[in-house]
């Protein structure tokens, strides 16, 4: 997450790297532990509900501008309930978890319809990037954390070339409710897809329940809805990564997502030169960029388009993005050079 403009949070996740105003100041030492709600009068007619926990492995930060007070809290308590019902289906770091069943025994049968909507959308994203997007990355990640905690060192083409054998979107095979590999020891990834996805069904919890101005920020995945009232737009300052005080640029939003994806946010070594974002074609960190934000309607959409652009590189990836429809983005290279499409809008 962040760094202010005014009224802003603190960065606290892996994707530090998205500042917006008027969220609330997270300070909290015990994992689990809810942060208290902050209800005050915002005007006239509304009052500003905020509410931060932990989730997903970041700090959530709910907003809500509604005239109930009592009513804003009570959806707030029911998009973050929905939040862990779907994280728990989605983890793979939870044994129990259908991603983790799936991971452990190469097959999965009556997979939760949440579940089969990402999976079937991260084929989507894994056939318009052509392959740049690839949730069964999960077998390279884990080789280069061997690696480095073994050696000090990244892996071997030896085993890089034995574990790319088990990449490949291509080799899952879906049925209307079930979901297996084709070939052994496969295992996914949803980090680069399920937490927009569960951003975006917490915001439709809240619009159904006649939330009219809503913010969510999970770790710098954002989702506005209905602007502040009055005719405000949300305001989202985009960081430099290089310097988190800066902000880079700030782009208003009423409605629509912001995702950024960058080199900073885990990292193998100690030196910072192997991450986390993995070409699935040759099994090696993409090099070329510093970060990639994009605007999308969804979360989904901007969580999956932000890693599929990065991954691309700035060349490739600003080509990308022009083939989009109703995608914006800000790509920033390794030598600083800011590239933003046409149509990203700067205030």
């Amino acid at each position: 997450m962040k760094q202010p403009l005014p009224e802003m949070a603190k960065p606290m996740s892996r994707r530090a790297f998205l500042s917006l105003t008027g969220t609330l100041s997270l300070g909290v030492a015990t994992v689990g532990l809810p942060l208290p709600t902050e209800a005050v009068k915002f005007d006239p007619a509304l009052y500003k509900v905020s509410k931060s926990r932990l989730g997903m492995g970041t700090f959530i930060n709910m907003i809500a501008l509604h005239p109930s007070q009592g009513e804003a809290e009570d959806a707030i308590g029911r998009a973050f309930e929905e939040i862990y019902r779907l994280s728990d289906i989605m983890t793979r770091y939870k044994s129990g978890s259908q991603v983790s069943h799936l991971n452990s025994s190469g097959t999965l049968n009556e997979v939760p319809p949440e579940l089969m909507q990402v999976l079937r959308s991260s084929l989507h994203y894994h056939g318009i990037s052509r392959g740049t997007f690839d949730i069964t990355v999960k077998p390279i990640v884990d080789l280069y954390q061997q690696s480095f905690k073994a050696n000090n060192a990244p892996p071997s083409p030896e085993a890089l070339e034995d574990v790319l054998a088990r990449v490949g979107s291509q080799h899952l095979s879906l049925t209307p409710n079930s979901v297996s590999f084709a070939r052994s020891e496969m295992e996914i990834t949803l980090d680069g897809i399920a937490k927009g996805y569960i951003v975006d069904r917490a915001m439709d919890l809240l619009r159904e329940q006649n939330i009219q101005h809503a913010l969510i920020n999970a770790g710098g995945d954002i989702l506005v809805y209905g602007g502040k009232g009055e005719g405000k737009s949300w305001k989202i300052g985009i960081q430099d990564p290089w310097n988190r005080k800066v902000n880079v640029d700030v782009v208003a939003l009423n409605n629509g997502a912001i995702a950024t994806s960058g080199n900073y946010e885990v990292f193998f070594d100690r030196e910072k030169l192997f991450h986390h974002l993995i070409r699935p074609n040759s099994g090696s960190p993409a090099p070329e960029t510093a970060s990639v934000t994009i605007r999308a309607a969804s979360c989904m959409e901007a969580d999956a388009i932000a890693t599929s652009v990065y991954v691309m590189g700035p060349a490739r990836g600003n080509q990308f993005i022009r083939q989009l429809h109703s995608i914006e983005g800000l790509v920033i290279n390794s030598q600083r050079k800011k590239m933003p499409s046409s149509g990203w809008n700067r205030i």
